[in-house]
């Protein structure tokens, strides 16, 4: 049986090999995602209302992401609250969901429900994680804040 080789030039053969540590860096699996325990407090006024439907923006201090500011819109239906948020941090976005019960008191109406993070952009991509929130608000619903625990995925 006659052997068939292969012979390459030196510079061929250095290309080739530069290529395929390329394509070894390029498979490697990226980063593992990490879970934090986070808390969030976030202070919000309406910036628009059509209906039941009321848009707050505001400021949020993150345990584990920093400062950063953020865009709620939410549903009203009786005291039944749903809604979504997009938080901007240095780095990228977080967006994800709301679900709440509120009660009116004689000055206030609070609020206590869940939260659950559902994606992200930028060093957050992908994100993911849920929470439980308390929150106050003025009973005109011109602002309110909010303090949320959980978990991040990312």
């Amino acid at each position: 049986m006659r052997r068939v080789s292969f012979h390459l030039p030196r510079r061929a053969a250095a290309v080739a090999a530069t290529a395929a540590a390329a394509l070894a860096v390029a498979a490697a699996p990226a980063t593992a995602a990490k879970t934090y325990n986070e808390t969030v407090v976030a202070t919000v006024k309406k910036a628009s209302q059509n209906g039941s439907t009321l848009v707050y923006t505001g400021t949020v201090r993150s345990s584990v992401l920093g400062r950063g500011t953020v865009r709620q819109t939410v549903r009203l239906n009786g005291l039944n609250v749903t809604g979504s948020f997009v938080i901007r941090y240095k780095g990228g976005t977080v967006r994800g969901t709301v679900r709440a019960k509120a009660k009116l008191g004689l000055r206030e109406a609070t609020f206590t429900g869940t939260s659950r993070t559902t994606g992200g952009t930028g060093r957050f991509k992908g994100a993911t994680g849920s929470g439980s929130y308390r929150g106050t608000g003025a009973l005109n619903m011109s602002g309110a804040t909010f303090r949320s625990t959980g978990t991040i995925r990312f």
